[in-house]
């Protein structure tokens, strides 16, 4: 399969992913299964939107810890690390959403500054979105689920924030990745 280019490197991890999908309801219950399953989608994404292979692993692994520290209650005893995990979430919806709005033809693909501003506009305006959609999701899960899933003012308001400065803070990276890379260009 590897010959044929079906087989990534991040591919062993993604499998680590598929597995922690039933072990994570095993262990914390079903809502930590859907959590891992959101973070199985989100390594799905990475692979079928074909981000490099560090990226991809990266991504993975941010998305996986952010999982399984819900899972096993670890944000509860380490503090700070909601905010953290959020950050590093954020960074990977943002070259989720970046790698699936540009070849769409849904960010501007030029190389000027007012491109390259809207593009961060837009993919960190994604993130918030997405933030904010996990975000009702969680307290849809509080409300109808289950108690157990901690919710509060302070916490979605310390989440979202965290998500955009992630996301904000990636895309902003990428653009001067690409700046820099365009000089690099210009000047060969």
């Amino acid at each position: 399969m590897r010959s044929q280019g079906r087989w990534l490197p991040g591919d062993a991890l993604r499998v680590v992913a598929l597995v922690s999908v039933p072990l994570a309801g095993v262990v914390a219950g079903g809502p930590s299964a859907a959590a891992m399953l959101l973070a199985l989608g989100g390594a799905m994404a990475l692979r079928f939107l074909r981000v490099p292979t560090a990226t991809d692993l990266t991504g993975q692994i941010v998305l996986l810890a952010s999982a399984w520290f819900a899972a096993t209650g670890t944000y509860e005893t380490v503090p700070g690390l909601d905010f953290a995990m959020h950050l590093g979430s954020g960074a990977v919806l943002a070259v989720l959403a970046r790698a699936a709005m540009l070849p769409a033809g849904l960010l501007p693909s030029g190389s000027d500054r007012r491109a390259a501003a809207s593009r961060v506009l837009h993919t960190t305006t994604a993130v918030l979105l997405l933030g904010l959609l996990w975000e009702l999701g969680e307290w849809a899960g509080h409300a109808w689920i289950t108690p157990d899933i901690g919710v509060g003012y302070e916490d979605t308001l310390l989440d979202l924030v965290a998500d955009v400065l992630g996301g904000l803070a990636a895309a902003l990276a990428r653009e001067l990745a690409d700046a820099r890379r365009g000089a690099l260009v210009a000047r060969s």
